[in-house]
């Protein structure tokens, strides 16, 4: 088995209107970590269900429930971007699936075109982990904790949700308003309950604040700070601190001198908040304070003046010894220069996804097109497909009109048109090939324009 541990999760995806179960969601989340390389590449998707519910920790024995659960994926609607996170798409209301159905030990899944471009290569994500979603124990604290990675820095160990009405705070925990329509109920079930989760089962300690109006709570605020050690309720995971290469600058700098790791991590962690109040300077980055801290250290030892470099170097830190000679000028040069070449690799990268996107989008429409005039010449094979496929998925089938004529359902249907489209084009594979060479070579051109890193370059935005 060869899954990811995380799914690179759109924040707009974290932030939906529904009423989906915990087991939903979690194997929405398993699926798409699945599927995320080949989005915009493949229609349908594939996983062995004992992977499926290994990553879950569901017993697969049960198989029968998984399957509902997964079906019921398929016909749920759901209101995306509910907080307005991302701004520039209009999001609107789709299923969370197009197709979903489990044969022979496989389930065979896929998502709607426009909702595979989207969820690819999103600009606003958090990384959600497979495994810490497996602690919790309600749809509320699993919701509540993906909300919280959206909005934490992950630089900084901090981060803050806007305020959230109730109203939008009941949506994304999928509760109706008839549920808990006293604050106090609610608060309890649905703020209080799931936080305490959270802080038992994660290295987030998450906090509330209520918003007032007329004596009446009105919306709610999530403060999360992520702590250095995980609870001991959720049992070893290994070393305390992060791999080297996911070690910041400036915690390698101080553990090169001697400090010890949990000092190192210490003074990143609370960073102004490690030095003194009445000596802590005002108008310096953080990472400036440190390196005229570590060039003192090295100027009083090259005098000879020190007998301990890491005890020296703490007290430097914590009262902010002065450093006339320090000069910062080279140093914020290189700052602006290194984030003047990442705005332009950043800009270009964007620039290129948005071609990217255009294109998928616009070749997806000439494979329906041509699906159409297919159906059009030839409506019993429409018929034939569309029953092939009802034989499979109740679900599908009762969500169509009985009253409107069979094409106007599988136009107006997105889940049904993109299943049958994809059996017309596996039918007929040849006929799709023009369009898919045209496309797919202007595709692998852009592939080949983003791999150069070095010597970035303004890309001229696409032209619609």
């Amino acid at each position: 088995m060869n899954v990811k541990k995380e799914v690179i999760k759109h924040s707009a995806a974290i932030h939906i209107q529904n009423d989906i179960t915990l087991v939903q969601r979690r194997a929405w989340n398993v699926l798409l970590a699945n599927a995320y390389d080949d989005l915009p590449l493949k229609d349908v998707y594939f996983m062995p269900i004992h992977d499926l519910a290994q990553v879950m920790e569901f017993d697969s024995k049960n198989e029968a429930y998984l399957k509902e659960a997964l079906e019921a994926l398929v016909g749920c609607k759901v209101k995306w971007n509910v907080l307005d996170k991302d701004r520039e798409i209009e999001w609107g209301v789709t299923t969370l699936l197009a197709q979903a159905k489990i044969k022979n030990g496989i389930c065979t899944y896929a998502y709607s075109p426009e909702m595979r471009t989207r969820l690819h290569n999103p600009r606003m994500y958090a990384r959600i982990s497979l495994s810490m979603q497996n602690k919790f124990n309600s749809k509320h604290a699993q919701a509540l904790w993906e909300l919280c990675v959206d909005y934490l820095n992950e630089t900084k160990n901090y981060g803050e949700t806007p305020f959230i009405s109730l109203e939008s705070y009941r949506m994304l925990m999928g509760v109706a308003e008839d549920m808990y329509p006293e604050f106090k109920r609610l608060n309890t079930r649905v703020v209080r309950d799931p936080i305490a989760e959270i802080n038992k089962f994660t290295d987030f300690v998450v906090e509330s604040e209520c918003r007032k109006e007329r004596k009446k709570v009105t919306a709610l605020k999530f403060r999360v700070r992520r702590t250095l050690e995980l609870p001991k309720s959720v049992g070893k995971q290994g070393t305390l601190f992060p791999d080297i290469e996911d070690m910041p600058g400036i915690v390698h700098d101080l553990k090169e001198i001697g400090l010890a790791a949990s000092d190192a991590w210490e003074i990143w962690q609370k960073r102004f908040d490690y030095v003194d109040g009445s000596k802590r300077p005002q108008g310096v980055e953080f990472e400036t304070y440190i390196q005229e801290k570590l060039h003192l250290l090295k100027q009083r030892q090259a005098e000879g003046k020190v007998k301990s470099a890491t005890g020296f170097l703490l007290k430097a830190i914590k009262q902010n010894y002065a450093n006339p000679e320090f000069v910062a000028g080279d140093t914020k040069k290189k700052a602006r220069e290194e984030t003047n070449t990442q705005y332009l690799a950043e800009h270009n990268r964007y620039l290129l996804e948005d071609q990217k996107r255009a294109l998928q989008t616009n070749r997806d429409e000439e494979l329906h097109k041509l699906c159409a005039r297919i159906f059009t010449e030839d409506p019993a094979l429409l018929t034939e497909i569309t029953e092939a496929i009802f034989k499979e998925n109740s679900v599908l089938k009762k969500m169509c009109q009985p009253e409107k004529p069979l094409f106007e359902n599988y136009q107006d249907n997105l889940s049904l048109r993109v299943l049958v489209d994809q059996c017309v084009m596996d039918r007929y594979p040849k006929r799709f090939l023009p369009i898919r060479a045209l496309y797919d070579s202007q595709l692998t051109a852009l592939d080949a324009q983003a791999r150069p890193a070095n010597a970035p370059r303004l890309i001229e935005p696409v032209r619609r």
